[in-house]
C-alpha cells in the first residue's frame, strides 16, 4: 500500500449538509435570514389589512353624507332609504344616475366600524335560494378564512310587503347579518357587518335599510 493511499484512506470524512441546512452566519435567532424579510413584509401587509386600515376607516371623516330624505339606487330600479348621518362609500342617490342612465350594481354606507352594502343582479329563483347560493359562494371565497354564514333562515319583510330570509354572518373579526330578496327576477343582496367584538347584533339601522329595500316607485315615495 502506498503512502498516498494511506493518506486519503486516514482523512477525514467530508462534511455533507442536509437539505436545508443554513450556515451560521446566514442565521438570526436560528432563522434563515433570507426568509426575514419576506416574512416581515407578509405579517405587516396582514397587520395593516386587519387592524390599521379598519381604524383609519372608522377615523376618517366621510364628506358624503346621508341627508334626510335621500334614496339611493341600483341597476334594476332597485332602492334602499340609507340612515341619515352615514357616510356614502359607493353608490348614486335615485335621480342623480350616470348620463348613460345605468345606475351600479352596489352601494355601500359606513357608520364608524359599521358597513352596509347592496347588491343587485339578475336571479331566478326565490329569496330562499338566493341565501342558499350566497351561503355557497361566501363559504367558498373565504375557506380557510373563518367566514360563513350560519344559522336558521328567517323570513324578513319589507316596509313595502316584500318577504326575504336573513343569516347570520360569523367571521373572526366581523360579523353581522346578510339578507336575499327576489323582485321579479332581480335579486338583491344586503349585509350589514361590524367589527366581531362590537354589537353582537345588527343595529336598528341596518335592520330598518334592510327593511326600505324595494324596487321600483315605491321605494322612491
Amino acid at each position: 500500500m502506498s503512502g498516498a493511499e494511506t493518506k486519503a484512506d486516514s482523512a477525514p470524512p467530508r462534511f455533507e449538509p442536509a437539505d436545508g441546512w443554513v450556515p451560521a452566519d446566514q442565521r438570526w435567532c436560528g432563522m434563515d435570514r433570507r426568509t426575514l424579510v419576506p416574512t416581515l413584509t407578509v405579517l405587516a401587509l396582514a397587520f395593516v389589512m386587519s387592524v390599521v386600515l379598519p381604524l383609519v376607516n372608522a377615523a376618517i371623516p366621510y364628506h358624503d353624507l346621508v341627508r334626510a330624505g335621500d334614496v339611493l339606487e341600483l341597476e334594476g330600479d332597485v332602492t334602499f332609504v340609507p340612515d341619515p348621518g352615514w357616510g356614502i362609500t359607493s353608490g348614486v342617490r335615485a335621480g342623480q344616475g350616470p348620463l348613460s342612465g345605468e345606475y351600479p350594481d352596489h352601494a355601500t354606507v359606513v357608520d364608524g366600524d359599521m358597513t352596509f352594502t347592496v347588491r343587485t343582479a339578475l336571479f331566478h329563483g326565490d329569496a330562499n335560494a338566493l341565501l342558499d347560493q350566497i351561503e355557497k359562494t361566501t363559504d367558498a371565497l373565504n375557506r380557510g378564512r373563518g367566514v360563513h354564514v350560519t344559522g336558521r333562515h328567517t323570513t324578513m319583510v319589507t316596509d313595502h310587503g316584500m318577504r326575504g330570509m336573513t343569516a347570520r354572518i360569523i367571521g373572526p373579526q366581523r360579523d353581522g347579518v346578510i339578507a336575499a330578496f327576489v323582485f321579479g327576477g332581480r335579486g338583491v343582496e344586503a349585509e350589514a357587518t361590524g367589527r366581531s367584538d362590537g354589537a353582537p347584533e345588527p343595529t336598528a339601522a341596518a335592520i330598518q335599510m334592510i327593511r326600505s329595500i324595494s324596487r321600483g316607485e315605491q321605494g322612491k315615495q
